[in-house]
């Protein structure tokens, strides 16, 4: 999407329609796989949520992740999932005991 990571991928050998291909993708979401089978974009099934949390790039989210977390300490998840634009996820979690969050965490990951 930007000139450099076209540079980039041209270097590494893609062509003008893989190019496209990765335009279009999701970024943390979709990745394409060049390997002796083959060639092709795939979803790695990733919903918003653990988007939310394997999302963050760049030294500019990682320092709105800081400042969330410095002025919440004790919420800074439901906060940062607000800020992501998934409240009822942080409804949820605000909802929950310390235990259950654990818990919950646990059974998805």
């Amino acid at each position: 999407r930007t000139s450099n990571s076209r540079a980039f991928y041209e270097r590494v050998g893609l062509n003008e329609r893989e190019l496209e291909i990765l335009e279009l993708s999701i970024p943390k979401k979709h990745y394409y796989v060049v390997s002796s089978s083959g060639r092709r974009l795939i979803d790695l099934g990733i919903g918003n949520v653990a988007l939310a949390w394997v999302g963050v790039n760049g030294r500019e989210e990682r320092e709105i992740a800081k400042t969330v977390m410095d002025r919440n300490p004790d919420n800074w998840r439901s906060e940062w999932l607000r800020l992501r634009g998934l409240d009822l996820w942080a409804d949820y979690l605000e909802s929950i005991t310390p235990q259950e969050e654990v818990r919950s965490l646990c059974a998805t990951a």
